[in-house]
Order: structure tokens, then sequence, then C-alpha cells
């Protein structure tokens, strides 16, 4: 089974451009490489779901990458924020992570509104609205796939009064995130992205 998942992302790649995924390693720990330079990927752990998987991007509608797994799974992110997932069950709809990027930018200094939107099982979208700021900035050498980087970690702490969830976030140099820990929905728990560095 694990082998046929790692052919048909294989085949998706090789449909979007990208000429061989290599080095996969076991479901438990990847060590990744992709070649060649010009193919993008992401490796997308759900621990709740027991799901770890391969997306490859799928197309840009402004800030808003869409990235998409062999078995249909998609996430969506906003400079590395999740925006929406679809294919997990309890998906993010949308949401609206204006205070989000604003953290990971550097240019929000208090809580600030985050918006998230579900569908409930009849069908019908709810909301749930979070207060967000930054908790944690840090200076912290880390290992994204086989390799060792100096990013920064920054944690984002939510709450409202149902619950607090914290999202992680690892930065290189320019800002741009190579690792995350995102909190989707209660049945999805928390979503791990790390980008496949060549």
């Amino acid at each position: 089974m694990i082998r046929h998942s790692l052919f048909l992302v294989y085949a998706v790649s090789m449909l979007l451009g990208c000429e061989q995924i290599s080095s996969i390693g076991n479901t438990s720990e990847s060590h990744s490489v992709v070649k060649p330079s010009e193919c993008e990927a992401l490796i997308i752990r759900v621990p709740a779901l027991n799901l770890q998987s391969y997306a490859v991007w799928n197309g840009q509608n402004g800030s808003v990458e869409t990235w998409r797994t062999a078995q249909g799974i998609s996430i969506s992110l906003n400079n590395g924020v999740i925006v929406s997932t679809r294919g997990m069950g309890d998906d993010l709809m949308g949401a609206d992570v204006e205070q989000s990027v604003a953290i990971l930018a550097d240019t929000a200094r208090a809580w600030g509104l985050r918006i998230n939107s579900y569908i409930d099982g009849e069908n019908q979208h709810y909301f749930t609205s979070l207060q967000c700021r930054r908790s944690d900035t840090r200076m912290e050498q880390t290992t994204i796939g086989n390799r060792s980087q100096r990013t920064t970690r920054l944690t984002e702490l939510c709450v409202n009064n149902e619950k607090k969830i914290e999202n992680t976030y690892w930065q290189n140099s320019s800002g741009s995130v190579l690792k995350s820990r995102q909190w989707v929905s209660s049945g999805v728990g928390y979503i791990e992205i790390e980008r496949v560095l060549r």
C-alpha cells in the first residue's frame, strides 16, 4: 500500500513537471530530496489521522498557494499560514488569517481577530473566532528533511472561551516558512508541514 501511494505521488509529480522524487525512506521519518530543482514539494503529516504524504504545488491565487497530495488532499497557504483544507473530513473551509500573516511578518503588536469557517453535519457553515498574538520568538537550529537549518521559531497563541491553540512556525532568514505545526479543527487536529529542501 505504501509503495502504491508513493508511486501515485511520483506520477502526479511527473504530470506537474517534476522528474523524480527520490530518497523516500520509511513513512515514520522522511529524509527526502526532490529533483530537479524546479520541483516544489511539501511533506504533510497529520498525526491524528495517521497520515503522511507529499504534496506538490497545484496553483496560486494572489498570495495563496494550493498544494495537493496524490490522495486528493489539498492545503492552501497564505505566506505559510493554512487558510483552507480539503479531503480530511473536518476541513477548514476558509479562514481570515490577516492577523497570523502579520504576526509572521512582525507587524502585529497586540491581540488580533482570526475567523475560521467550517461545515457541520447538516452541511451548514459555522464560524469560530479566536484572538491571536505572538507568544514566543527564538532562534533555533532545526532539522528540515535531512538538513540542519538556522531558523527563527515563532509561536502564535490563539484563544477563545472554548479552546487554546498554539501554532508554531520556523522561518528562514528571508522570512519564508520552512516548517510549521498548525491547528486545523477538532477532527483533524494539528497539521505538520515541511518544505522539501533540495
